[in-house]
């Protein structure tokens, strides 16, 4: 079986393959993309519910619930943030529930029934969402780190064992928390390298600019690499991307 790293990402390729077919998968589908998981009904079901919330419908799995064409044609330049709050305002009506009764329809969940495990999952969206408050200004947008709790929390629901995991609230929202903080030190990994390109580029057309200024004539690669201390190679790789050094790439070209 693959891990569950591995089963969130194709959840989220579901959801993308859902988006081309009109918002509709066959059961099949399903079965043939995760065939190396044997999902039984409870599984195709938790599956169903994760992606009746992100408005695709499994035929055979859940009912259809069609949406309004007014919202399907909606297009604006702030749909990100329109529908965060859209979904905000509709996970707000949904009743959530206190941990002892939360516990209890999990040991129901565990024993296959559907609708506790909708009940546990619809319970905690708005929990999982002010889970998101505390990483504001983190690097990763407010929907991504709520979908990242989300698809944790789901896939929580069906690994949760309560004789070797317990709480199941503990368990479940451990994972969510730790989806989201390890969202952003993803993100930051990958952003780290490109902050520092444009330090390094900024710093570079400062230079430029002021050696300019000071010789009369545009500053030669290897001069900007003495005084940056850096490769000449590694000067020409900033100036690829400074559109102010385009002079000086051309200069170094020549020599």
């Amino acid at each position: 079986m693959k891990s569950q790293q591995e089963f969130m990402e194709g959840l989220q390729d579901l959801v993308r393959i859902g988006k081309t077919n009109g918002d509709v998968l066959t059961k099949q589908e399903v079965e043939d993309y995760f065939s190396e998981y044997n999902l039984d009904d409870q599984k195709m079901g938790l599956i169903g519910a994760y992606m009746a919330e992100n408005q695709i419908r499994i035929e055979g799995v859940l009912p259809e619930n069609p949406v309004e064409e007014e919202e399907e044609t909606i297009v604006s330049e702030d749909l990100p943030s329109a529908a965060l709050s859209m979904y905000m305002e509709e996970i707000r009506e949904m009743h959530g529930m206190d941990e002892e009764k939360e516990q209890e329809m999990a040991l129901i969940m565990e024993r296959g029934d559907q609708e506790a495990a909708n009940q546990l999952l619809e319970g905690n969206l708005e929990v999982i969402a002010k889970m998101s408050d505390q990483y504001r200004g983190k690097g990763v947008q407010t929907g991504d780190l709520i979908q990242e709790g989300n698809l944790a929390f789901f896939c929580a629901m069906s690994e949760y064992d309560s004789k070797q995991h317990g709480s199941f609230h503990e368990y479940a929202m451990g994972k969510a928390q730790k989806a989201m903080e390890d969202a952003i030190s993803e993100n930051a990994l990958s952003t780290r390298p490109a902050r520092k390109m444009v330090q390094q580029v900024n710093r570079l057309n400062d230079l430029a600019t002021a050696m300019a200024k000071e010789l009369g004539r545009e500053a030669k690669p290897e001069e900007l690499a003495e005084k940056m201390h850096l490769t000449v190679d590694e000067i020409k790789d900033l100036m690829k991307v400074s559109l102010d050094a385009i002079s000086v790439i051309d200069q170094g070209q020549e020599s």
